[in-house]
């Protein structure tokens, strides 16, 4: 059997969603995610003029483990409806069906109560969880369409505070 060639991280995840602008402007309001870059896709030509149809949010630039080879760490906005290659491909999403359950965040054990009060402040309902395991815990909320957020420390310490 051959061995399997590495896998060097995750270099995006993609959203689907409802309202490109209002999910854009969530993200990076409330996790500080920086526009990257966006363009307008109802065609196989792009439309530099046109309305959005997918944003690329930087989460972490390169100089982390998972932003190798000068490509950052991506969170790709996508509307399914409009942009010409998600219409091809997505079918909406089935509930009963769906694989995801929520998208967890990496945060530095020191920030955590500074971004539970900030998501507090912002008025975003938050749940808090331990895991004594994994030496982690996570404050839990959700974004303008209903996915499941959490952001998450690891840390000896981080779970007596």
């Amino acid at each position: 059997m051959q061995a399997v060639p590495p896998i060097t991280g995750i270099s995006e995840i993609v959203l689907s969603v409802n309202d490109l602008t209002e999910m854009r402007d969530f993200y990076v309001r409330v996790l500080g995610f920086r526009l990257h870059s966006q363009l307008s896709l109802e065609s196989l030509v792009p439309d530099p003029d046109g309305v959005p149809t997918i944003a690329f949010l930087s989460i972490s630039e390169t100089q982390t483990p998972l932003g190798l080879a000068g490509h950052p760490q991506l969170f790709v906005l996508i509307d399914h409806r409009r942009h010409v290659h998600a219409r091809k491909r997505f079918a909406g999403h089935d509930v009963s069906r769906s694989t995801l359950n929520h998208l967890a965040f990496e945060i530095p054990p020191e920030s955590f109560g500074q971004h539970a009060k900030r998501l507090c402040d912002l008025g975003i309902e938050v749940s808090y969880a331990s895991f004594p395991a994994m030496n982690a815990k996570a404050v839990f909320f959700k974004d303008p369409e209903g996915n499941v957020l959490e952001l998450i420390c690891h840390h000896p310490a981080s779970i007596r505070s």
